[in-house]
């Protein structure tokens, strides 16, 4: 609609309107010579009738038919004048046209303005647009026809249905799964937020985006990946070496063992470097610290 606005096509459009409302003054003058006739020939009927011989009643009878019938005649004619006059198109003056010429440079400036609101660019759009016809089928045509009888054909793609717009894609939901190895729910959030991804509703990316996405696209928690990994709890490293969780806390602050975190919330499992096992230390007189040490194969003896 703003391409149609220009000053050469609202010219175009002034020279158009002055041909036609030429031509329309020329139908109208047309139309009132007919009924000027039309009350010519009433009047002389009605003289002609005025003047016949009384006594010859055929002719009498016959010119005071023609006498009802003519002006019968002309009050339909001016009827139709009239009534074709208020249908013709006002003539544009100078400064109308003036005024629409300057609607083509205004018009753009006026849609872009932010303080318009959409309420009243629907406005515009409806003082400019006479009719719209829509075809449906794999793809939107419309067929727009615009009031000075301008048209334009647009083919569209037809709208997704909501759930294929609120599906998320698949590079995405590949990047979460690829994320989720070494980072929990919020984690990936904020790195996904970081690299420019957005939801379908254009939002940030929060921990219970991420874990819908885990929900619904079937894929292991971070805490789940961890315990495939081989990774322990405070209690089960605890149990498996026969000393107090405290023991264990010690160890991961001495560096023995790494805690991997499952969460925001400082909650995670222990691992133990491959191939290795922990000596436990001993107090007293020989006392020694923990220390890990190589897994040997079990002697004969």
């Amino acid at each position: 609609m703003i391409e149609l606005m220009t000053p050469m096509t609202l010219a175009v459009t002034l020279e158009v309107q002055r041909e036609l409302e030429a031509r329309a003054a020329e139908t109208d003058a047309a139309r009132r010579q007919h009924v000027e006739r039309m009350r010519y020939e009433a009047e002389l009927a009605r003289r002609r009738y005025m003047k016949v011989d009384p006594d010859n009643r055929l002719v009498a009878d016959s010119l005071e038919a023609e006498w009802n019938d003519k002006p019968r005649r002309h009050a339909d004619a001016a009827e139709d004048y009239k009534r074709r006059s208020k249908q013709q198109a006002a003539a544009l003056t100078a400064e109308a046209q003036r005024r629409i010429l300057d609607l083509a440079e205004q018009l753009p400036r006026i849609w872009q303005d932010p303080r318009v609101d959409s309420r009243e660019r629907k406005r515009i759009v409806r003082l400019l647009i006479d009719d719209v016809t829509l075809i449906k089928s794999q793809t939107i045509t419309a067929h727009v026809r615009l009031s000075g009888g301008a048209t334009r054909t647009l083919v569209l793609d037809r709208p997704l249905p909501i759930a294929q717009i609120r599906k998320f894609k698949p590079e995405l939901v590949a990047e979460v799964d690829r994320l989720l190895d070494h980072h929990c729910d919020r984690e990936v959030a904020e790195i996904l937020n970081n690299h420019g991804w957005q939801t379908w509703e254009a939002k940030a990316f929060n921990l219970k985006k991420v874990a819908f996405i885990r929900c619904a696209y079937k894929l292991a928690s971070r805490y789940e990946r961890l315990r495939r990994r081989g990774m322990l709890t405070t209690r089960e490293i605890a149990a498996k070496f026969c000393v107090s969780e405290t023991a264990v806390h010690t160890w991961g602050r001495q560096g023995l063992i790494t805690k991997c975190y499952t969460d925001s919330l400082n909650r995670g499992l222990w691992e133990i470097p491959p191939g290795m096992t922990i000596r436990k230390g001993c107090g007293g007189r020989g006392a020694r610290p923990a220390q890990l040490t190589a897994i040997t194969a079990p002697s004969k003896e």
